[in-house]
């Protein structure tokens, strides 16, 4: 048994309660459960369940409320961008998932993030000169990149983009916002180098984000084409404060620049346990879609979704609507090939049988296949999209003017040597 894992007898004992009372806790939310390696049955968190017995004994020490709040915790930070709710985020009381699903342009998303304003039908950003330096930098790289380099090609150029004094610019001068659209944009540009022939394109004048990308990849920019990847991109906006956010924050709170703020967040995002998840959806669990490979797939699936492949998110108990979205708008693409057909009808089958339901890097790995777009383009998609996210909160940050330093609670050895 999974020591972060608890069996319901185990939680009955521990809180000294009946079943209802723990189902009750399961429904609102407060007991977070995955799967039971018998499919039939499920597990509890150790970490919510420890949490519901500090509060069945009183107020915890002021110590221990503080550490808790580092674990999926209490809120620590003030923030007017986004709220988690069942449906879905929601930025500035928008829907993320909604806005998705209604065709709204991912540019119209990302400046109500950087700045608070709603523009209906907002035009596609002017395309911004990549600075030549940094040209240079992006042609220097052979053709054909791995898919598992894609992300830190993507920091060198946030941190080469800040160089030659614009960062400072960006901060002394306030062109925030362009050079946060300066920074998307050639991290677009960047999934080009992807393709065995790749070399980096320009954006055109008034060409969209997403059809910049698929023109990148050498992908038929069809309508639907050009919904679905739009879409996935205003779901990945933002998700409140995950690590990299917090990141993100962390440095923008030392009055670092954007582009140092941005990389922090990139070097956080693509952690084990994070980023790197659609690795291994890639060469693990998708590596071969046929129906009879994916269903040998499922005790792994059963033993490991939530921990390597991001099923089961802990925020969303009934299932990740962003990734639901991307999911739908990937079924409505027109002549899907077969291996798409197999992942959708796997997906389904063990979201039906063990309760498994799919996370984000599952589903941009599906949408990225269905595409035609090459592994390591759903990781490149799922940075451009959150550096939206980033920036805001970044901004936000600023805003607030104090320097978000926690405190360490030290357990080593007081006695000396």
């Amino acid at each position: 048994m999974q020591k972060d894992l608890m069996t319901r007898d185990e939680v009955l004992e521990m809180l000294n309660i009946k079943q209802g009372t723990l189902y009750a806790y399961v429904s609102r939310g407060i007991i977070k459960t995955a799967p039971h390696p018998d499919g039939r049955k499920s597990l509890y968190s150790r970490a919510d369940v420890e949490r519901v017995r500090s509060r069945k004994r009183g107020r915890p020490p002021q110590s221990a409320a503080a550490e808790s709040t580092m674990h999926w915790g209490a809120p620590v930070v003030a923030s007017a961008i986004t709220q988690i709710t069942a449906a879905g985020p929601l930025y500035r009381n928008r829907s993320a998932v909604e806005m998705a699903r209604m065709g709204v342009s991912f540019e119209s998303v990302a400046q109500l993030l950087f700045t608070g304003t709603w523009q209906d039908n907002f035009a596609a950003w002017a395309a911004i000169d990549t600075p030549h330096d940094v040209q240079r930098l992006l042609q220097s790289f052979p053709e054909g990149l791995r898919g598992n380099d894609i992300s830190n090609l993507l920091g060198m150029v946030t941190l080469a983009l800040g160089m030659h004094e614009r960062g400072t610019t960006e901060i002394s001068d306030g062109t925030s916002v362009t050079s946060a659209r300066l920074l998307i944009q050639t991290m677009a540009s960047c999934l080009a180098l992807l393709r065995p022939d790749g070399r980096v394109t320009v954006r055109r004048p008034l060409e969209t984000l997403a059809a910049f990308i698929l023109r990148s990849s050498q992908v038929d920019p069809s309508p639907e084409a050009l919904r679905a990847l739009n879409g996935a991109m205003i779901v990945l906006a933002d998700n409140e404060l995950a690590p990299a956010t917090f990141a993100a924050r962390i440095a923008a709170s030392t009055n670092a620049d954007l582009f140092n703020c941005v990389a922090a967040a990139i070097g956080s995002h693509v952690g084990f346990s994070t980023g790197t998840a659609t690795q291994k959806v890639e060469t693990a669990l998708l590596q071969s879609t046929s129906a009879k490979d994916l269903a040998q797939r499922i005790p792994l699936v059963r033993e490991y979704g939530a921990s390597l492949f991001g099923f089961n998110h802990p925020m969303y108990p009934g299932g990740d609507p962003r990734a639901d979205i991307i999911l739908e708008l990937v079924a409505a693409l027109p002549k899907l090939g077969a291996a798409t057909r197999n992942t959708l009808e796997f997906l389904e089958k063990i979201r039906t049988e063990l309760k498994a339901y799919p996370g984000l890097a599952i589903a941009m790995v599906t949408l990225t296949r269905a595409l035609g777009m090459r592994d390591g383009s759903a990781t490149a998609i799922w940075i451009l999209s959150r550096a939206s996210g980033w920036v805001a909160h970044i901004l936000e940050q600023r805003t607030q003017g104090f320097l978000l330093r926690p405190r360490a609670k030290f357990v080593g050895s007081t006695s000396p040597r």
